[in-house]
């Protein structure tokens, strides 16, 4: 990736209608087979309070991306990409949200650009062992070149749980993006991010999650954080792995209560 061009992802800038003098940006950073559809409750919520969103599509996640043929999709060069448009764009370090997937990228860029993150949060995730089950249907579906539709109901299912046909249809759209950027995001997802990053990152850092979560079971996470005195946990009583869109509100709560407390840093 030295010598690639570092394409730029794709961000929607959302700013409140009345601004509450609170001068950082959240950064949301979608995860694995989603986009930024599965943000908007708690943008909404973020926006309310009077913070400017941003919300980002990682690299090939949104329509009509051109990725450069040298282009190899990992967590380094999607967190070199989100690295990228922050220099860009920003002035100055933003709070970062990712989920799942977008937690691991979010975690590199942390790592290797601490003077772009304020803070971090990770929704669902924490670079812990995946459920072997997920990854073996991940698996299955790569080797056989597409995703079909029931595997696609059942991954969404545990990331949901029961859904309207419409809103299925709407949260679903990740799958549509090429599949060499699906399977090779898939396989950053399962991979995860190199064991020495968590310990290279010295931001804050939150830990958002569901009590109800089948993907990332809520005791992987509380191990986590309790690793280090600059990680917190946030449990949100009956969410799932997307407790984001199922508790919006309740999570929008979480972060701004973080934010208020993590930055600015002490003196």
């Amino acid at each position: 990736m030295a010598d690639s061009v570092v394409p730029l992802p794709h961000v929607n800038v959302l700013t409140p209608a009345i601004p509450a003098g609170q001068p950082l940006p959240a950064v949301l950073i979608h995860g694995w087979a989603s986009g930024s559809v599965y943000w908007e409750p708690l943008a909404r919520n973020l926006l309310d309070a009077g913070r400017e969103v941003w919300i980002l599509d990682l690299p090939g996640y949104h329509s009509g991306d051109f990725l450069p043929p040298d282009f190899e999709w990992n967590l380094d060069s999607a967190a070199a990409s989100v690295g990228a448009i922050l220099e860009a764009r920003a002035q100055g370090p933003v709070h970062i949200v990712g989920h799942s997937m977008g937690g691991s990228v979010s975690l590199t860029l942390a790592a290797a650009r601490p003077e772009l993150v304020a803070s971090l949060t990770l929704v669902g995730m924490a670079p812990v062992p995946q459920n072997q089950g997920f990854k073996d249907v991940l698996r299955s579906q790569l080797d056989q070149g597409f995703f079909d539709s029931g595997t696609i109901a059942k991954l969404m299912n545990a990331w949901y749980g029961v859904l309207p046909a419409a809103d299925m249809v709407r949260l679903s759209t990740g799958f549509n993006v090429p599949f060499p950027v699906l399977s090779a995001s898939a396989l950053a997802a399962m991979t995860g991010v190199e064991p020495s990053v968590p310990g290279r990152v010295h931001a804050p850092l939150l830990v958002l999650a569901g009590t109800e979560d089948r993907v990332r079971p809520i005791e992987h996470l509380r191990a986590f954080v309790a690793e280090s005195t600059q990680r917190r946990l946030k449990a949100i009583p009956g969410a799932g792995h997307s407790v984001h869109w199922e508790k919006p509100q309740e999570c929008a709560e979480a972060l701004h209560e973080f934010w208020e407390t993590s930055w600015p840093p002490p003196a």
